[in-house]
C-alpha cells in the first residue's frame, strides 16, 4: 500500500461520519406525522417505575403528557383519539385510539410513559341508527337483552326509550334533573334536539318513534324541548346534551328501569371505577372506566365532531339506542357520565359534572 493512500484514509472516514450525522439530523427535524415523538424503532427511554393509577398525582402527570402530545398523535393516519388509562401492569399509560387494527408511526412510550394502542374502529354517536338494532326485521324494538321500552299507560321510568317527534329514531331518557326547582328530562342533543336541527318547544315522545307499532308511527308526548348544547363540527366539544320539560299531568319517576334511583352526589371519573347504566337497548349493564381525559373524533350524520375530556368504558357497556343513558357508580348510584357514542370496541361518555354545570342542574334522587 502506498503512503499517500494511508494518509487519505482518516480524511475519508471523517467525511463519511459528517455525512451520516447530517442525514440523521435531517431525519430528526422532519415534519412527518408524529415528528417529535419517540419513534417505535428508536432506543426507548427507561420506563418510569413506581407510577400507580391509584395515585392522583401520577395520573395528573400522565394526563398532562397526553395533552401535550395529543395534537401530534392525532396527526398520525389512523389515530382517532387519545386518553389516560392503565397499561397491562396497572401503571398509568397514554392511550391511543385507532380506527384500524394496524397503525404505524405510533411510539411505544413517551418520556418513559408507556403508550397503549386500542383499536376502536369508527366511533359514532348512537343515533339516527339509534334504533338500528332491529332494522333487519323491521319489527318490534329490541328488548330481549334487558332493553327497556316504556309502556304508554305506566309510570314513566328513566333508562327507557325516547326521541324527538320529528324523526323516526330512539335514544334513552337518562334521568330527571332539577333546575331552579323545576324537573326536566336529560338526554343527548342528538336524541332530543336532532343534532342541532331542533327548535326549543319541539315535542319529545316516549317511546321513540322507531319503537312504535307500526314502526315510525307517532307515540305519546312526554315533554317539550327546553334547551340543548349545540354540537360543533369545527371546534372541540365537551358535552352532547339536552333537557326537556315534562308535560302537565305526566306520571313519571326519577327511578331507573334497572332497579335503582340515582344519587344527587356526583363522583368524578377515575380509571378502574366500577360503573353501571340503564339504557333503552341493552338495559342494565356494568363495567369499569378504562380511560379518562379522552379526546375522540365522533361521527354524526352531519359530520365529524371532536370531543375532549371524555370517559371510555368497554364496547359492550352501551349499544345503539342507549344514547342518553346516565352512568352511575355501582356502589352508591352516584352520577359519573352521560353516555353518547361508541363502537363495538369502546363506549364514550361526557363527564356528568360538565353536563349539569351547562344547565345549572342537579340529578333528582327521589
Amino acid at each position: 500500500m502506498h503512503r499517500s493512500q494511508l494518509r487519505s484514509r482518516p480524511i475519508l472516514l471523517a467525511a463519511l461520519c459528517l455525512l451520516t450525522l447530517a442525514a440523521l439530523l435531517s431525519w430528526g427535524c422532519s415534519t412527518r406525522p408524529g415528528a417529535g415523538l419517540t419513534a417505535p424503532d428508536a432506543p426507548q427511554p427507561l420506563p418510569r417505575t413506581g407510577l400507580s393509577v391509584q395515585n392522583p398525582a401520577h395520573v395528573a402527570m400522565v394526563m398532562q403528557l397526553q395533552d401535550e402530545n395529543t395534537e401530534q398523535l392525532m396527526s398520525i393516519p389512523g389515530v382517532v383519539g387519545t386518553g389516560t388509562g392503565a397499561s397491562w401492569n396497572g401503571a398509568p399509560a397514554i392511550v391511543v385510539y385507532t380506527s384500524k387494527a394496524i397503525v404505524g408511526g405510533v411510539p411505544t412510550s413517551i418520556k418513559g410513559v408507556p403508550v397503549d394502542l386500542r383499536y376502536v374502529g369508527d366511533v359514532r354517536a348512537y343515533e339516527d341508527d339509534d334504533a338500528v338494532v332491529s332494522k333487519g326485521g323491521g319489527v318490534a324494538p329490541y328488548v330481549g337483552g334487558g332493553g327497556t321500552v316504556a309502556a304508554a299507560a305506566a309510570t314513566l321510568q328513566m333508562g327507557t326509550s325516547t326521541g324527538n317527534d320529528k324523526e323516526c329514531a330512539s335514544g334513552t331518557l337518562g334521568c330527571v334533573v332539577l333546575k331552579g326547582g323545576v324537573k326536566y328530562f336529560l338526554s343527548n342533543n342528538h336524541v332530543f334536539a336532532r343534532q342541532n336541527a331542533a327548535a326549543k318547544g319541539e315535542r319529545i315522545d316516549a317511546p321513540g318513534r322507531y319503537d312504535a307499532r307500526p314502526q315510525c308511527a307517532q307515540t305519546p308526548q312526554i315533554a317539550t324541548l327546553t334547551d340543548f348544547q349545540a354540537i360543533s363540527f369545527s371546534s372541540n366539544n365537551t358535552i352532547d346534551a339536552a333537557i326537556a320539560q315534562p308535560i302537565s299531568g305526566l306520571a313519571y319517576t326519577c327511578a331507573e328501569a334497572g332497579g335503582y334511583t340515582p344519587s344527587s352526589t356526583v363522583v368524578a371519573p377515575s380509571v378502574g371505577l366500577a360503573v353501571k347504566k340503564t339504557g333503552r337497548t341493552s338495559g342494565l349493564t356494568t363495567g369499569s372506566i378504562q380511560a379518562i381525559n379522552v379526546t375522540i373524533r365522533v361521527g354524526y350524520t352531519g359530520g365529524t365532531a371532536t370531543f375532549v375530556g371524555q370517559i371510555q368504558t368497554p364496547g359492550k357497556f352501551i349499544r345503539s339506542g342507549d344514547s342518553g343513558s346516565l352512568m352511575v357508580t355501582q356502589s352508591g348510584n352516584n352520577p359519573v357520565g352521560l353516555c353518547f357514542a361508541g363502537s363495538s370496541q369502546a363506549s364514550f361518555s361526557n363527564v356528568i359534572s360538565n353536563v349539569l354545570s351547562r344547565f345549572s342542574a342537579t340529578v333528582c334522587n327521589q
